[in-house]
Parts: C-alpha cells; sequence; structure tokens
C-alpha cells in the first residue's frame, strides 16, 4: 500500500516539476529583422501582392521593439497585450475575417511588420498558414 502511495506521489510531484518547469523556462526573444541583415543593406524592395504564406517560415519581426514581447515561437512574453490576444482569439474562434498580415522576406524567411498577434493565435491554432502582405528585400 506505501508503494502505491508513494509512486502517486512520485508521478504528482513528477507533473507538478514539469510544470513549473515550463513556465520558469527562459525562451529565447523574438528574432529581428535587423539581425537578419546584420550589416548588410537594402539593395532593392519589391511589393509581391498578398499570398499564403507558411508559419513554419516566420522567422521574426520587422520591429526591433516588438521582439521582447513574444518569444522565438511567437508566444506572448507579457501582460500589456493580454487582452489584444484574447480579441484575435475571439475572433479566430468565432471564424471572423481577420485581415492579411504584413510581412517582409529575406531568402525564404518571412518577418511580422504588422500582426504579430495573428501568428501567434495562428500557431496556438497549428494552422499552417496565413494570409499576408509580402515586401521583398533583396540584400546587398
Amino acid at each position: 500500500m506505501f508503494a502505491a502511495v508513494s509512486n502517486n506521489t512520485q508521478k504528482s510531484t513528477s507533473w507538478v516539476s514539469k510544470v513549473v518547469s515550463r513556465f520558469a523556462q527562459k525562451t529565447a526573444p523574438l528574432p529581428t529583422l535587423s539581425q537578419a541583415m546584420a550589416g548588410r543593406s537594402i539593395a532593392d524592395s519589391k511589393y509581391q501582392g498578398i499570398r499564403q504564406i507558411p508559419l513554419s517560415q516566420i522567422k521574426g519581426t520587422a520591429s526591433d521593439c516588438r521582439s521582447h514581447d513574444f518569444d522565438e515561437n511567437f508566444r506572448m512574453t507579457n501582460k500589456h497585450n493580454r487582452s489584444r490576444l484574447d480579441g484575435v482569439r475571439q475572433a479566430r474562434q468565432q471564424l471572423a475575417s481577420l485581415p492579411p498580415i504584413s510581412l517582409v522576406a529575406v531568402g525564404n524567411d518571412y518577418y511580422v511588420q504588422d500582426g504579430h498577434h495573428r501568428v501567434s493565435v495562428f500557431n496556438e491554432c497549428e494552422q499552417d498558414s496565413i494570409t499576408a502582405h509580402v515586401t521583398v528585400l533583396k540584400l546587398s
């Protein structure tokens, strides 16, 4: 009997440890376009129109100040914009039409100009792609 109680206690402690570890885990900030450019300059830019973009190719943010609002997986890291995230989540659940996000493309990677919360919600929902206005940068 003692072994069974002990085993259940160990399982409970293990589960609690995993949950605490998940929340205490430090995650990397969202990568930025300026980091991706790393000393290179823009040789050309061209608007490519509205496209379906795989979420797996969205690598970061075009805005340095947004890099600490989300982690590298587009999970929100602060509480000041939670209501915005909740609003996007609710609109998505009600099947409301959300406007396209705005992305900057460098090679095969994309960086969010506008739509960080929508990317976060679509990632949560395990969506494969998102509609976006795309501007392609060619670097020198």
